[in-house]
């Protein structure tokens, strides 16, 4: 497998989602080719991937991730926030980061540290990237005005059962899984009565969809890892 793409992948996930603000996604669609915030942001998004690999020769990669970064998110501060826009924003940066760990595999030493990084990719994405996307999908299937980039109290409980469930998902202990989702709904029982049946349907499909999404990944994450050993 490409020992470049895990790396890169690892900092562009680190500089999109954990390194950018809601404050500063706000400015960015307020603001947009003005937004002294957008400029900074895919800077950002540029030089952390090449740190990452630890390869001074992709020196080269840094523009064009800059360029086609920061035309990837003018373009997004146009357009509705939703599902497939999310999608599609972070398919184009990701392609273009796979481009380029293609283009340069024969020419960079391997560091020999492709299992570990594949990892840190797994354990990132079920955090904020995963977090913003189930909060964008329900405020599109249930007409919320919550603020899908904002990681509150029950965001940050949704980062750590995320969590759990991928590393029950790894170690093989998929029964872990029943447990954990008995515990939440048993504390969180009283809130769904005093509020009715929206505020139940509200809970059960953010959880469903925090919690498939976590296997998803905690299974693809087995798959990689087992094609990597072979």
């Amino acid at each position: 497998m490409n020992e470049l793409f895990f790396p890169l992948l690892a900092g562009h996930l680190i500089a999109d989602f954990w390194l950018q603000p809601t404050s500063w996604v706000l400015h960015k669609k307020e603001n947009g080719w003005k937004s002294g915030k957008l400029l900074i942001h895919a800077m950002i998004a540029s030089v952390l991937p090449v740190l990452f690999t630890m390869q001074g020769k992709l020196w080269w990669f840094i523009p064009v991730i800059f360029l086609t970064h920061y035309l990837t998110d003018l373009i997004k501060t146009s357009v509705k926030n939703s599902t497939s826009t999310f999608l599609t924003d972070q398919l184009v940066h990701i392609s273009v980061i796979w481009i380029l760990a293609e283009l340069s595999q024969g020419n960079v030493k391997p560091e020999g540290l492709l299992q570990w990084w594949i990892y840190a990719c797994g354990f990132i994405i079920v955090t904020n990237p995963l977090g913003i996307f189930t909060g964008i999908f329900l405020q599109s299937v249930t007409k919320t005005e919550n603020q899908p980039g904002k990681i509150d109290s029950s965001g940050w409980i949704g980062i750590l059962e995320r969590i759990l469930i991928l590393i029950f998902v790894l170690s093989g202990h998929f029964e872990a899984i029943g447990f954990l989702v008995a515990a939440k709904s048993i504390f969180r029982f009283n809130d769904t009565q005093k509020d009715g049946n929206k505020k139940a349907e509200y809970f059960l499909l953010g959880t469903l969809t925090s919690f498939t999404l976590a296997i998803i990944i905690g299974i693809s994450l087995n798959f990689i890892l087992k094609q990597n050993l072979k």
